[in-house]
């Protein structure tokens, strides 16, 4: 793989994602103590990702970094702070709306078999999302998107029936991001999604990414602590620690820096 060409010089794609002082914090309650205290995952975190581009979001393992994915698609509610898709602020949009959002930006995990049903086949992951957003489509129409998506991240024909048991790590990945091409989505969220895979299936996805990025415009946050597969993916970085974004340099003095991966 080669590094992303610089995104200067260019006119600047308009913002996608803005996320605005955006802080988390869970309550806990000790089992001898009457007194919660509160935990802060996320402090105050800002950043914007503009359309077709790639934010790297990099930090140790501990950091937050998950934390702020799964407030991205609302799995967690954060305690304050914006949201801001398109412009419009996704927490403040009634349920209708925010599905109709969350079918444009999808979260693919690091492990990708705690998120596929082991009972069903490759075609019934794949489809899965065109059941719950209710497109209305025939048999007919939603198979041919189905194998055109499982197309795209290169499994044919012969994994179709298989179940995620049967796949290697790499494969339950090309699901995963096949699943995610069925509603066609602006922004996909990785979130240490090729940290489980050995080098050569990281390059392999890798290229992928950066091809299917290529034809349909998509943006990615690639939450990572992976200064090696961030430098040749992202157009820009930013540093988590702490549940805070800290200041960086360039990407080149970040991986020799002091921010080391975390196994």
């Amino acid at each position: 793989m080669e590094n992303r060409p610089p995104a200067n010089g260019q006119a600047q794609p308009p913002v996608l994602l803005s996320v605005q002082g955006l802080s988390l914090e869970y309550a806990r309650r000790h089992a001898f103590r009457a007194k919660r205290t509160e935990t802060h995952a996320l402090r105050d975190v800002s950043f914007d990702l503009r359309e077709g581009e790639t934010l790297a979001l990099v930090g140790p393992s501990g950091s937050g970094k998950s934390s702020l994915a799964k407030c991205l698609v609302l799995l967690e509610t954060p305690s304050t702070g914006r949201i801001l898709y398109r412009g419009t602020d996704i927490l403040q949009l009634p349920p209708e709306a925010r599905r109709e959002v969350r079918g444009e930006m999808h979260l693919i995990f690091q492990d990708a078999s705690t998120a596929l049903n082991p009972r069903w086949t490759v075609t019934e992951i794949v489809r899965e999302p065109l059941t719950i957003h209710s497109k209305g489509l025939s048999s007919a129409e939603s198979t041919r998107l189905v194998i055109e998506a499982l197309e795209q991240v290169e499994l044919g024909a012969n994994w179709h029936a298989r179940r995620p048991r049967e796949l290697s790590g790499g494969q339950r990945q090309r699901v995963a991001l096949a699943r995610a091409l069925m509603l066609r989505p602006k922004l996909l969220i990785l979130d240490e999604a090729l940290a489980s895979l050995d080098l050569s299936a990281q390059g392999q996805l890798g290229n992928l990414l950066l091809e299917l990025q290529q034809r349909y415009a998509m943006s990615y946050l690639y939450v990572t602590h992976d200064m090696r597969m961030a430098s040749v993916l992202a157009h820009h970085f930013a540093v988590l620690d702490g549940g805070r974004i800290v200041p960086r340099t360039l990407p080149t003095e970040l991986i020799a820096g002091t921010l080391q991966p975390v196994s």
